[in-house]
């Protein structure tokens, strides 16, 4: 991949304007980290791993970009793709090999690269992928293959349906636009574990990324809404930066509020 088509990519993502450490720098700063090819997994509580994956762009470092594999049963569910069929590829064999318990189904928070890059080896895989009708549509403008089910919500914004079913014990919620206008956001069921994507950024961070596709209106309302939806949520894990506590949350909210 050129390097004009490496920065066109990492614009079409969550991150902007963040010069990343290499690789091996970033991992190095993880505890208890498995690596399989080209990601690496980290147990967040039983049953339950990140899976992390980079993109090296020149000008930009290694932008990481995180999702979730939830055991469940003798199979497993899993929360975004890495940002290429091969990585996506790592994380299907990943979770074969070394948990024994094959992808049955995955849903993928928005459509952006770093979210959807590995859909079509997802399907080859034979994984039933599930989205947001905004997001299948918007998908299909930005050159990314939509999931092959659209997500039909509530009056409350919560997934119901068929998507419910097949993807429990994983709460699907939209929150209202933010990072985008098609995000949503991930609980999971007898956890304190709550998934949100590009929406939520560390405490430390000093912006929201990548704009060019946000809500900036509504972006601190919709923060808000995840906090809600969400009380008990502990562990709040995101698309570019480790899991914290509802601190991150927090930040994210002053800095949506400054927008």
């Amino acid at each position: 991949m050129s390097a004009a088509a490496l920065l066109a990519v990492a614009s079409a993502s969550c991150t902007y304007k963040e010069i990343r450490p290499s690789i091996a720098q970033q991992e190095s700063a993880r505890a208890d980290v498995q690596q399989f090819g080209p990601v690496s997994f980290q147990e967040l509580a039983p049953g339950i791993w990140q899976h992390t994956a980079y993109l090296d762009v020149p000008g930009f470092g290694a932008i990481p970009t995180n999702g979730l594999v939830v055991a469940d049963g003798e199979t497993s569910l899993l929360v975004d793709t890495a940002w290429t069929d091969q990585q996506t590829e790592a994380i299907i064999g990943w979770a074969r090999a070394a948990l024994n318990k094959p992808i049955r189904a995955a849903v993928v928070t928005h459509a952006h690269k770093d979210k959807m890059g590995g859909m079509n080896a997802l399907h080859d895989a034979g994984v039933a992928t599930y989205a947001l009708a905004m997001t299948n549509s918007l998908a299909a403008e930005k050159n990314l293959t939509p999931a092959q089910n659209d997500i039909t919500l509530n009056a409350r914004q919560w997934a119901t349906g068929d998507a419910a079913q097949v993807l429990a014990p994983l709460k699907i919620y939209y929150p209202g636009g933010g990072h985008t206008a098609d995000n949503i956001t991930v609980g999971i069921a007898g956890t304190r574990i709550a998934f949100g994507g590009c929406l939520i950024k560390g405490s430390g961070a000093k912006s929201l990324g990548n704009l060019a596709d946000a809500d900036t209106q509504n972006y601190a309302a919709t923060l808000s809404n995840f906090a809600v939806a969400f009380p008990d949520a502990t562990i709040i894990a995101m698309s570019h930066s480790e899991p914290e506590g509802r601190e991150a949350i927090d930040r994210s909210l002053k800095l949506a509020k400054d927008l």
